[in-house]
């Protein structure tokens, strides 16, 4: 089966969407590729993105949640925020994914998901190498506010935005004035698991990105839409301060026996049916700092 598809951003950006319409981003310079994300661990990403390059490759994971970091037990290093490694239920686990995928893609075989990844901090990188039960070494460097790669006529720059999860990056493609938001803010972020920041903090975090928003034109996704205008930002922003006034149309959503909520009413897609980027999944127990 076929578990990747790309198709061109730009003519140094590549947009792949993998097995359940999760999108990764290659970005190419004249030395360097930097692969962002390595989508939920159906297929093998790493051959993949060697058919599209041979330069020298980066990888950077923006969170570890298991559609996001999945495949990074196909590569020998990566760069992520230490902070994401801590296992939660929705990291990946290749039996549990495996279990979880089939169930929409029956011709999935376990042979198809990537091994799981037994990360090792680059101070201590001597553990690298294959494990006898499957299960793959995969040294780590530690992401950091403002790192910049450099790959050859254009860089990719971390910027900070937690709130779906703790460490969760941006990446900025400087000269390209794309900002690829991923989970941390899109057309519906979940704002609704255990680990997740509360309301107030996340809002606080969007408006410092906010002032950061004349280095770029507009927004790249990770799903389920791949693309969004800046002005997300604003309408997400906005949306906060509607939930903590509790004025949202609050649609009920059902996850465990947590009091759940999508803040504005969407479609079959769950899209906002009324036409406007951004929108939030919400717990009533997770609004204001300290709860």
């Amino acid at each position: 089966m076929d578990f990747f598809k790309v198709e061109k951003v730009t003519d140094r950006v590549f947009r792949i969407s993998g097995l359940i319409s999760e999108f990764m981003y290659l970005v190419k310079g004249s030395e360097k590729a930097l692969l962002i994300d390595t989508g939920c661990g159906a297929g093998n990403i790493g051959e993949f993105v060697r058919s599209l390059t041979d330069l020298p490759l980066t990888v950077v994971l923006t969170h570890g949640h298991y559609d996001h970091a999945g495949g990074a037990g196909r590569f020998d290093e990566v760069w992520i925020n230490p902070v994401e490694l801590i296992p939660t239920p929705v990291h990946y686990q290749r039996e549990a994914t495996f279990e979880k995928l089939k169930a929409s893609h029956p011709s999935l075989q376990p042979e198809d998901m990537s091994p799981d990844a037994m990360f090792v901090p680059a101070e201590s990188p001597d553990g690298s190498g294959k494990k006898e039960d499957g299960a793959r070494y995969t040294v780590y460097h530690a992401l950091a506010p403002g790192m910049t790669f450099s790959l050859g006529g254009i860089s990719v720059e971390a910027i900070p935005c937690p709130g779906h999860t703790p460490g969760i990056y941006c990446m900025l493609i400087v000269e390209e004035r794309l900002l690829l938001t991923g989970d941390a803010c899109h057309s519906i972020s979940y704002l609704f698991f255990d680990n997740a920041l509360s309301i107030e903090e996340y809002r606080e975090n969007l408006l410092a990105l906010k002032r950061q928003e004349q280095r770029w034109d507009s927004l790249l996704l990770s799903h389920p839409v791949s693309a969004a205008p800046k002005t997300m930002l604003d309408e997400e922003i906005r949306l906060c301060g509607e939930i903590l006034a509790g004025t949202t149309d609050e649609i009920p959503y059902p996850y465990q026996d947590k009091p759940v909520f999508i803040a504005k009413a969407v479609d079959d897609q769950m899209l906002r049916k009324d036409g406007v980027y951004g929108n939030i999944i919400f717990r009533k127990d997770k609004l204001r700092k300290g709860f």
